[in-house]
Parts: structure tokens; C-alpha cells; sequence
């Protein structure tokens, strides 16, 4: 089921949440670690997300733990690639990078920016900044995500 393309940025942001409040596609070990989607923006092809870090999510360095952002990274960036890209059509993750650059501390409201870079390449590819919601100057980490469109995909996963 995917979504239809003439919401408006209010419809959409809802449509997402509503979606994302019936799926556990977040799950980091068992754990969902699932953002809230807070704005989004169709004409500039960007989607802002927070979530709430907890010690799991911190890993040994006192950055955020790059499997916990790669998993995050990957499913935010997916609804962004899917939704503002070439809406219902199949795609293959071809490549996934991540990097922690600042310790964060329990209980940090960290906000997830996410833009697409390239609507409409055969290659959509969507960035994604972890920043304190407070302190939007403080960037805990970053993220990349490019895809690859492929015709007949076998669809295992829910469409966004």
C-alpha cells in the first residue's frame, strides 16, 4: 500500500506517523529505537525526525553506536528516498555510512535531518544529520544512504 502523491506536507507528516506508529521496521537488537517524524517538506525534499537518546544507544566511544545509527539512518532515509523520490517504485540500499562525531549524553533530544540530494536519478541519495534539538549547532552524528532503483524488485519488505 503506498501513499498517495497529491498530500499535502500536514496530510503527509500524518500519513507517516500513522504508518510508522503500526510497524516495527526500527528494531535495533530487539529494541525499537523508532523516530518521530516532525516536519516534512515536499518541495525541498527534506523530513525532520526526533528521537530521545538512551544509554543503549550510546556506544563505548560516548558517541551515538554506529549500528543503532545505521539502523535508524537506513529506515528514515528510506521513507524520505521512497516517499519524495519516485513514489511505489522498488529500490535496493547500495550503500549505508554513518559516523558519530561528538559524545552524547542519556536523556539528549537529538533531531534527525534528512534531505534527498538527487529527486529523480536512477541513484536517489538522502543525507541525514543527528543535531541536539536544543542546540541546533551540536552535531552528534552523520549519516549517508543511496539507493538504486531496479525495475521487477521483489518487494519483501512494507511499502512506505
Amino acid at each position: 500500500m503506498s501513499l498517495p502523491t497529491n498530500l499535502s506536507d500536514a496530510e503527509l507528516l500524518q500519513a507517516l506517523n500513522d504508518r510508522q506508529s503500526r510497524t516495527n521496521a526500527y528494531l535495533y537488537y530487539g529494541i525499537q529505537v523508532q523516530p518521530r517524524i516532525t516536519h516534512v517538506d515536499q518541495a525541498n525534499c527534506e523530513m525532520r525526525c526526533e528521537i530521545l537518546v538512551t544509554e543503549n544507544d550510546i556506544g563505548a566511544s560516548g558517541t551515538l553506536d554506529e549500528g543503532w545509527l545505521g539502523t535508524v539512518t537506513d529506515n528514515t532515509t528510506a521513507i524520505i528516498i521512497g516517499v519524495m523520490g519516485e513514489r511505489g517504485r522498488a529500490s535496493v540500499s547500495t550503500a549505508i555510512s554513518v559516523q558519530g562525531v561528538m559524545p552524547v549524553r542519556p536523556n539528549t533530544l537529538v533531531e534527525m535531518c534528512c534531505k534527498l540530494t538527487n529527486r529523480g536519478g536512477i541513484q536517489p541519495h538522502a543525507t541525514a544529520v543527528f543535531r541536539d534539538k536544543m542546540k541546533p549547532e551540536t552535531v552528534y552524528a552523520v549519516g549517508s544512504h543511496t539507493k538504486f532503483y531496479k525495475n521487477n524488485l521483489v518487494v519483501t519488505q512494507p511499502k512506505i
